[in-house]
Order: structure tokens, then sequence, then C-alpha cells
């Protein structure tokens, strides 16, 4: 046969051509020949398909590259053949459970700090961190303390140090150890005899010490004469009762009394308090609350009502009253013509009522 060629065709060169096999090439080849578990386990998988430790058979598919060039092979479960889902695989990012990580996987790296700054600037916003006012700068209001708790009945008893707390009286209502004590208050502009409450509060000293009420007091006479009063304080002692909205939570009488600023009487049994006035000093132990009465709570309650700016408001919740009798007390209100008629000097914690002093 007859090769028929074009005029112009040129032919490609013989890439063996002037390749000598001679001895030294021949052994200077290499040989690479399988290891024994390699030929025994390709005559194996000649008789059944390869098994993986964990029970799943190799598919009989090829098996596509993975990330960083690695062939991964790909396997399925025994007896479980896998439908496409052309409404789960057309899509193009995955869905379920991982999905959304997925398709932040595929964003640069530029994009997805760009997400993660925004999820924390979000997580920061919704907690408080940012655009929360200085809380240091800010008028926080005081929150409202409990109560000082509803009295419970009791009976009357001596009380440590001198004086006697009125414990059947517990949760009544209007009662005094002076009854007309109500009556006989101090007014602020009136004339005559005059006990004012200089200051109280509540301490507590230690741990291992009860608590107390102290309470100072301001005489004086409101004249040019004297009055004469018996130690301590008044001929039955210093009586303090403490009241509110569920009643009388303390009360005691009989308390003893420290007096500075006058002269003892000419027979030493009592003071003598001029128009300069004097000072008093008693307690009240917590010994004559109440049962179920707190005391710092009832502290709180013995304060008048302000606003913001420590302008009154209103009357304290639980009134606080302060009495002493003597006879001394009447003789020179008579003397002296001045109103209210009667021995009890009586004082509270409540607004003082501005009174006219008589024609």
């Amino acid at each position: 046969m007859s090769d028929h060629r074009p005029p112009d065709a040129i032919e490609p060169p013989d890439p063996f051509e002037g390749l000598v096999l001679d001895e030294e090439f021949v052994r200077s080849a290499t040989v690479s020949e399988p290891s024994a578990r390699a030929r025994m386990l390709a005559e194996r998988w000649r008789h059944e398909p390869p098994v993986d430790p964990g029970g799943r058979r190799w598919s009989p598919g090829t098996a596509a590259p993975a990330r960083g060039g690695r062939a991964r092979r790909r396997f399925h479960l025994p007896f479980r053949s896998r439908s496409p889902r052309p409404d789960r695989d057309q899509r193009p990012y995955p869905t379920g459970r991982f999905g959304r990580l997925r398709r932040f996987g595929s964003l640069s790296r530029g994009e997805q700090w760009t997400v993660a700054l925004g999820l924390l600037i979000v997580l920061l916003v919704v907690g408080g961190v940012l655009f929360e006012p200085q809380r240091a700068h800010t008028p926080q209001l005081a929150r409202a303390g409990r109560g000082p708790g509803s009295p419970a009945p009791s009976t009357d008893r001596a009380l440590p140090g001198g004086g006697v707390f009125t414990g059947s009286r517990c949760g009544t209502r209007g009662y005094h150890r002076f009854p007309t004590a109500p009556a006989e208050l101090t007014v602020d502009g009136s004339s005559g005899p005059a006990l004012l409450l200089s200051a109280y509060g509540y301490q507590r000293l230690g741990a291992d010490r009860p608590g107390e009420f102290v309470l100072d007091l301001r005489l004086n006479s409101g004249s040019a004469t004297p009055l004469a009063l018996s130690a301590p304080l008044g001929s039955d002692g210093v009586a303090v009762e403490i009241e509110g909205p569920d009643g009388l939570v303390a009360a005691a009488y009989g308390l003893p009394a420290t007096v500075e600023g006058a002269p003892h009487t000419p027979d030493g049994q009592g003071w003598l308090v001029s128009a300069h006035g004097a000072t008093a000093h008693a307690v009240l132990p917590v010994a004559a609350l109440c049962p179920g009465v707190d005391p710092q709570a009832l502290a709180s309650g013995l304060m008048l009502r302000t606003d913001g700016r420590n302008t009154v408001t209103g009357p304290a919740p639980y009134t606080l009253t302060v009495s002493v009798s003597d006879p001394k007390v009447a003789e020179l209100r008579r003397a002296t013509g001045v109103q209210p008629q009667g021995e009890v000097l009586a004082v509270t914690n409540q607004i003082p009522v501005h009174a006219s002093k008589p024609v």
C-alpha cells in the first residue's frame, strides 16, 4: 500500500530515535514491588469489597478531593440509599442545622470580621454596656425600706436600767401614760413652761449590746420664775409612746433622765429650770418595743417625709410622744396665766403647730 501524503506535510520527530538500550541502562532501572500487606489486601478485596472499622462500605464512586488537596473518600451507611433532593441540593448554600455555619465559612476573612464585630456591638447594646447613662452621675432614688412590722400583744414588765414597758397596750390606739399629753403639747410660739425635742435616733453600740433610742430634750420655764421639777425628771419620770398605722408599737414610763444646765433645788431632790433653759437626756431601750417590731425600720419611720431637695412634704409615718408630769408645772402656769392649764409637758416628732400668744 503506497503512502500518499501531502507534499507540504512535516512528519513529527520520533522521540525514541537514537535510543540505545544497552546493559548499563537496563541495570540502572529501579523496580518497585508492592509490600506483603498490600498484596494480601489486594487478594482479599478481589473476593469481597473493603469494609472500614465503622461498618460502612466504600462507595463505588471515585474519591472527591477535599480541602488542602488531599483525597477524601465518600462512604454511606449499609442498606440505606440517599435520594437527591432538588429543593435542597440546588440551593446556593446548604441549610439545616449547620447551614448558617457553612455559609459563614464561605465568606472572606474581611466579611467574617465585619459580621463578628456587628454581632458584638448588638450584644453590648442589648446588655446595656454601651450607650447607658453613667450611674455615678445619675441621681438614684432610694428604695423604700420595709416596714417596722405589726406589734404583737405582750405584758407589762420592768426594763433594765429603770422604767416599765407597757406591753399590755401594744396595738392600741391613742394610749398615753399621761392622758392629757395630746392637749398639753408644746407648740411653736407659745409662752410658759416648754418641753422641746432637740434630737432623737436609734443607735447600737456593739454586736453584744442591744440597741436603744436616744432622746435629747430641751426644758424652759418660759418666764422669769424658775420651774422646779422633781428628780429624775418630773414626779413620774419620762414617758415615751410610739404609735403608727397598726397602733402602739413602743411604750414605757418612769424612764430615768440626766439633766444638764440646771442647778438642784434647795432640798437637792429636783432641778431649777430657768428661762435660759436646760438639757435632758433619756434612753428608750429596744426592750420597750412591742414584739414583732424592728427597731431600725422604726427609726426610719420616725422621720418626716421629704422630697429630693430635703423639703418636708408630710408628717412622719410614726408619731413619737415624749412627756413629763409634775405639779410644779401646773403651779407655774397658773401663776403666769398661760395656756394650757395642766401639769404635763409633752412634745412630738411631728411638724410643730404655730400658736398665737394670748393677748
